[in-house]
């Protein structure tokens, strides 16, 4: 794998590690800004949605700009949008600059997967963008435990300064190994065009409803833990760990398994995650089971991020910065409505327990629209069944 591949995946560690170290740490930003925790849980949520509204506003702003300088900017106003969050003092900042960090990391993916995309031969293309997600799902393994931790001993602004840290490691890396220019990068950008394709749209919309059934569930992993599994509040920074791992190995399958097959790695990763909402719906309350739960539940998470941008990217017929920037934003719209109906549930008194259930109904949405648009796609081009 070429090495400025992994300069990528250090920035994506740092950009992983400030979407989801917030989930470990609402009950202290909730009790410091003086919020429920439900409400807390738009810390998560305006994160998401910047990336899901601003990552393909500035792809589709920056198409005409090199891309070595692009990606180190967007790094640097990252880096200067999480030192900002660790400064606010009100939940209407904390959002502010959490959009700010998020549309940032969804203009970042949407040119780092085009420049890993064009890195390597078609028949790698899942492995190098496994690659670059591999900095996002280590992240949850060594940048989400220790910020949860430094979060709970020094105030959770601790956390968002050191992830202001890490995208200043990863800018240092990426000016020092990321050749000026790209093979293939710099011209073969098609434009906005692309976006003409109804199949394009529904893996999109299947996308956001998969994704965001694990989130009704994640966003509010630790009040879970702590009230249904009955784990102490201490012991969920070392249990997301077990979450970690198995994004670790649900990333590293998907993206070889979706060299040989995109759709059947698909289809496969998002059947698990169903069954892991289900089994949580019914053992939550066990410590041993829901150890294990978090370990499948990682894995299909995560485990569906390279074979589904693979295959958005195989339906548009290109690896457009623009239509890369909208899967990642169909990720993240994923985040944003798992979080905002996780949210409302608990709002209306449903309780933690029924969050996998709710998730369990978005996930399965999912699978319906993936099945459809596949089918219809399927039609369109006979090719992509092979």
């Amino acid at each position: 794998m070429p090495f400025p591949i992994f300069a990528l995946a250090l920035t994506a560690f740092a950009l992983g590690t400030a979407e989801l170290v917030p989930n470990g740490l609402l009950p202290l930003i909730a009790d410091d800004l003086g919020i429920s925790v439900a409400t807390a849980g738009w810390v998560t949520t305006s994160f998401a949605l910047g990336a899901m509204i601003g990552g393909p506003l500035v792809a589709a702003a920056t198409l005409k700009l090199p891309r070595k300088p692009l990606v180190v900017a967007l790094a640097v106003i990252f880096m200067v949008a999480n030192a900002a969050t660790a400064l606010s003092s009100t939940l209407l900042m904390v959002g502010i600059t959490r959009a700010l960090a998020g549309a940032m990391l969804g203009g970042f993916l949407g040119t780092a997967i085009t420049l890993a995309s064009g890195l390597v031969p078609l028949n790698k293309r899942g492995s190098a963008i496994a690659v670059v997600f591999t900095g996002f799902t280590i992240s949850n393994v060594i940048g989400v435990p220790i910020g949860n931790l430094l979060g709970r001993a020094a105030g959770w602004e601790a956390a968002f300064w050191i992830v202001s840290a890490l995208a200043g490691l990863g800018v240092v890396a990426m000016l020092l190994v990321l050749p000026n220019r790209q093979p293939g990068t710099d011209t073969a950008e098609p434009g906005l065009g692309v976006l003409r394709n109804g199949p394009l749209w529904g893996s999109f919309l299947a996308i956001a409803l998969s994704y965001g059934g694990l989130f009704v569930v994640y966003t509010y992993i630790s009040p879970f833990l702590t009230e249904i599994t009955g784990v102490t509040s201490a012991s969920v920074t070392w249990l997301l760990l077990l979450f970690g791992a198995g994004l670790i190995a649900g990333n590293t399958l998907g993206g070889r398994f979706a060299d040989r097959s995109i759709v059947g790695t698909v289809t496969v990763i998002l059947v698990v995650l169903v069954l892991g909402l289900l089994a949580l719906t019914a053992f939550g309350t066990s410590v041993a089971v829901t150890l294990v739960l978090l370990v499948v539940l990682g894995a299909a998470g995560f485990g569906m991020v390279p074979p589904l941008q693979s295959y958005v990217i195989h339906v548009a017929g290109t690896s457009s910065a623009v239509v890369s920037a909208l899967a990642a934003a169909a990720f993240n719209a994923g985040v944003a409505l798992g979080s905002g109906l996780g949210g409302l549930a608990l709002d209306a008194g449903s309780g933690y327990r029924m969050l996998p259930v709710v998730g369990t109904v978005v996930s399965v949405l999912g699978i319906v629209v993936f099945a459809v648009t596949y089918r219809r796609q399927r039609a369109l081009s006979p090719a992509l069944a092979a």
